[in-house]
């Protein structure tokens, strides 16, 4: 992926970073041999954190630094610093720029769901749900999860295979398609807006954190609603890790599978899988998976190439 080009943009499209974080993240990537390039470092940077998640950085700015990144022709990687909350907002200054010349790999999940869903399916590229920078540089997530996402910008790994659990035994020889989707609640706020999420015979990945078993099940009778009155169906859902838990209050376990058993039953004629290990999405775990790439499920295996993501 970088051969010689070390050269990492880190955007901040929600909310914003602390100085201090900024230079962790810095840290982290000089000690992994790796440089950042941070456009309108100064305008998208807070000095001390906020008791919210809301951003305070003006979309304009956090529109030009994510412009910026796509036009720069001496990188190919495009790492958010964080989700948290805010990056739709920067969403209708996208629609007047024009689709990215040079291919990059974008990585970034959560709140940035929204953005990975904009890049599929305005601009036909694929996005890497995979660890954004602050978790790495601050110990968020495990050392194989930060080693698991450096192998994948080096070129080291370019696969990624899953073990999935058959939630409704259904019988099926083989699932091949787009991987789509990412945040739950993410997913549910760009409902009815231009930026809907388009899983039409595609595969619908869904997680979430923080979130409790009726909240859940609020967004899952939105999606199976959506599936049964347009008659636009997955050709599979894959469920990543509902169960960790965040400042927000720690999720009821129990309520959790409640509300998904409830979706499955609402889902009759699509298969429906829960990734066994719980390791896609929000994790301390978390592994890759690639974003508006085709992928295979067959034998209860979800297998992915990512080996053609530039083209």
């Amino acid at each position: 992926m970088l051969t010689n080009n070390n050269l990492i943009e880190v955007v901040s499209l929600g909310t914003p970073c602390t100085t201090m974080e900024i230079n962790a993240i810095k840290d982290f990537l000089t000690k992994n041999h790796l440089r950042a390039n941070i456009f309108l470092e100064d305008n998208t940077t807070i000095k001390n954190k906020n008791n919210h998640e809301f951003t305070t950085i003006n979309p304009k700015y956090r529109f030009q630094q994510f412009q910026n990144a796509w036009g720069n022709s001496h990188s190919k990687i495009i790492w958010c610093s964080r989700g948290g909350y805010g990056s739709a907002e920067i969403l209708e200054f996208l629609t007047s720029m024009p689709k990215p010349k040079i291919p990059k790999i974008f990585i970034g999940f959560s709140d940035i769901a929204s953005i990975s869903i904009f890049l599929n399916q305005q601009f036909q590229i694929p996005t890497i749900c995979a660890p954004m920078l602050v978790q790495c540089a601050m110990d968020m997530v495990s050392p194989h999860s930060i080693q698991t996402i450096l192998d994948v910008i080096s070129g080291k790994k370019n696969k990624f295979d899953y073990e999935l659990i058959n939630l409704k035994n259904h019988n099926f020889n083989e699932i091949n398609g787009e991987i789509v989707g990412g945040c739950v609640s993410v997913i549910a706020g760009n409902f009815a807006t231009k930026n809907q999420i388009n899983w039409h015979q595609k595969i619908l990945f869904l997680e979430d954190e923080g979130e409790d078993g009726e909240r859940l099940d609020r967004y899952f009778q939105q999606i199976s609603t959506i599936i049964k009155e347009s008659h636009r169906k997955p050709l599979a859902i894959i469920l990543g890790n509902f169960m960790q838990g965040n400042n927000h209050g720690s999720p009821k376990s129990d309520n959790i599978k409640i509300a998904i058993d409830k979706f499955i039953e609402k889902t009759i004629d699509i298969p429906v899988f829960q990734e066994k290990s719980l390791c896609l999405g929000h994790s301390v775990d978390m592994m890759p998976i690639a974003i508006g790439l085709k992928a295979i499920i067959t034998n209860n295996k979800l297998e992915q190439s990512i080996a053609n993501i530039f083209s």
